[in-house]
């Protein structure tokens, strides 16, 4: 059973509090001016407040919001995809979408590579750690002989020299590399599909590269709370992130190139993405709102559900403090 926490929450400054991934040189950390400093855990409701208090010497202007994603992906007009749609509502999600993608041939054994199978090789390049590279696949593309894959065990998995072969828990083999022309692999991404607003084409994306006091690699599943002991700054100031972007680089012998991010549906249709936020413009509880120097603005009465995230942004180095109680919810059964 996860462990309620009560009093400080989480806290976060923009622009001070870092984040970093696996593609962070060491040493280096990102500070981003928005973030999501607090995500309710499951089978949680989280009731409390939220103190900004400004010591910047100058006024601060301050945005609060209340996510249910990591990321929202905005899909190019469907006119604008290949082939041609009519309409947003031509696609359809399920649980998962990825634009990590290889490229193969060679193929041999058994497999049909079938979702949910992993794939396995080897990246000599690689920290030690992370050189016997996996991930699962979501979806195999056999007129093209393509992989889209997703939970990369590292995002640079693709960077590789030489010849590579590929083994799936299905029994099937596959390469890539000099030899086979045409191949190579993506430093894409993947992660749950919260929503997909068939109108507007946007995916509410939940980033399998993303932490803060939950680890979502892990979301919705046990071992997804990181802090169990009420340790403050190391529920805090662990984030680690890897932001969705219009381009991906993709990795092949014949030279790197940036084509624009594509992620999958549920149906195998490709869809080029058109731009990336973190929030929507319903999601603000806050907007706007100016804090003088030497003052805390407290922001009552915030309730999350599970899964529902407390996002801050300012482009001022305000210091942000969410206070209150995680309390245990019905779950629907």
């Amino acid at each position: 059973m996860a462990v309620k926490q009560n009093g400080v929450l989480a806290c976060f400054t923009p622009n001070v509090t870092p984040y970093v991934n696996l593609t962070t040189a060491a040493g280096a950390t990102v500070t981003p001016a928005g973030y999501n400093f607090y995500t309710c855990p499951s089978a949680t409701m989280v009731s409390g407040k939220l103190f900004i208090n400004n010591a910047t010497g100058g006024a601060a202007t301050v945005d609060v919001a209340v996510v249910s994603q990591t990321q929202a992906i905005q899909l190019t007009a469907a006119s604008g995809q290949s082939p041609a749609g009519t309409a947003f509502s031509d696609y359809s999600f399920g649980a998962y979408t990825t634009s990590i993608i290889a490229d193969v041939a060679n193929l041999g054994g058994t497999s049909t590579f079938a979702p949910g199978e992993t794939l396995s090789w080897t990246n000599s390049g690689l920290p030690a750690a992370y050189q016997s590279a996996t991930a699962i696949i979501e979806y195999w593309d056999a007129s093209n002989t393509r992989l889209w894959l997703r939970n990369m065990s590292h995002p640079l998995g693709f960077e590789l020299s030489g010849d590579t072969n590929f083994t799936s828990s299905g029994g099937g083999t596959c390469s890539a590399g000099p030899t086979y022309a045409g191949t190579g692999g993506t430093a894409g991404w993947s992660g749950l599909v919260k929503h997909y607003d068939s109108r507007r084409g946007v995916i509410y994306f939940n980033n399998y590269e993303f932490k803060n006091n939950l680890n979502y690699s892990v979301l919705g599943q046990v071992g997804e709370v990181r802090e169990v002991d009420g340790n403050i700054p190391n529920r805090s100031f662990g984030n680690e992130h890897r932001p969705v972007a219009t381009t991906q680089t993709r990795y092949a012998a014949a030279g790197n190139t940036t084509p624009t991010t594509e992620f999958i549906d549920a149906t195998g249709k490709n869809l080029l993405i058109a731009s990336v936020s973190d929030t929507v413009a319903e999601q603000f509880v806050l907007k706007g709102q100016s804090i003088s120097d030497n003052s805390t603005y407290e922001l009552t009465g915030l309730v999350l559900g599970a899964h529902q995230s407390l996002y801050i942004t300012s482009s001022a180095a305000v210091s942000a403090t969410l206070v209150g109680f995680e309390e245990t919810a019905e779950v629907a059964s």
